[in-house]
């Protein structure tokens, strides 16, 4: 159909051998640079835009006057972006997207370090959420939906989908993909690990931007400690179980402290 609507000239050119070799030249510049981590990180950088504004919890919290909906809405759209638009991406263009998703972090690697990990974590994110929900500041922001506190049913309702729609993505997001592709991509040496670390630590720790100064800070503490947990693991489940209990624990604190007394 397309050289029927070429030009004379053109239609000889694609008829003709360097035709069949500028094709094929199309071909292979498709398959080598077009590559699955490529069309990740092309998934990522628009979903980064639109959920950083379109779809960004300041701009629903503008159109809602509930922010309990609001903050749904964003965990929909977050997971949305960061997890099934990418998880859909790798099914699509890899014969084998299963391996990948594994690959990427999503199994549970070694069990060992797993069972450490939940141990020494548990006591540990108990502690920080007590710590961290004196602080001024976070007991502004946290939860984020204040709504959300005005009953135990709708407290646990927003925790559920905080757990299922936000941290999943966002611990696939960094601990999964843009962890172990950049690491993949550096031959998974000593100075490439580092990089994949740093790169996820600070890509996650800008999207704190605008957070109180104290968890920057910890983000990017934290960014290092669960991006070399993850690489030793091989997954990113245990990292999303700490970064998950740790943030759950902060809000329950919080929600009890504050809320609970004062019930709607």
């Amino acid at each position: 159909m397309l050289i029927g609507i070429c030009p004379k000239n053109l239609r000889g050119i694609l008829n003709s051998e360097k035709g069949v070799e500028m094709f094929s030249f199309l071909e292979d510049a498709v398959n080598n640079y077009l590559s699955l981590y490529s069309l990740l990180f092309l998934i990522y950088a628009v979903s980064f835009t639109l959920i950083s504004s379109l779809f960004h919890y300041k701009n629903l919290l503008k159109k809602s006057d509930d922010d309990f909906k609001a903050f749904i809405h964003y965990f929909v759209y977050f997971s949305l972006f960061l997890l099934i638009f990418p998880v859909i991406g790798i099914f699509l263009y890899s014969s084998h997207p299963l391996e990948v998703l594994k690959d990427l972090g999503f199994r549970f690697g070694n069990y060992k370090i797993w069972l450490i990990v939940i141990v020494i974590s548990i006591p540990i994110s108990a502690v920080s959420g007590y710590i961290t929900s004196n602080d001024t500041k976070l007991k502004k922001l946290y939860p984020f939906s204040k709504n959300a506190c005005r009953s135990l049913k709708t407290f646990i309702i927003y925790e559920i989908f905080y757990l299922f729609l936000y941290y999943i993505a966002w611990e696939f997001t960094f601990r999964g993909v843009i962890l172990f592709s950049i690491a993949e991509m550096m031959g998974h040496s000593k100075s490439g690990i580092l990089i994949a670390i740093l790169i996820q630590t600070i890509i996650s720790t800008v999207y704190h931007l605008g957070h109180p100064e104290s968890e920057i800070f910890g983000s990017f503490v934290g960014g290092i400690i669960f991006g070399v947990i993850a690489y030793t693991t091989k997954s990113f489940l245990y990292t999303l179980f700490i970064h998950a209990l740790i943030g759950i624990v902060n809000d329950t604190f919080i929600y009890i402290r504050y809320y609970k007394k004062n019930e709607m």
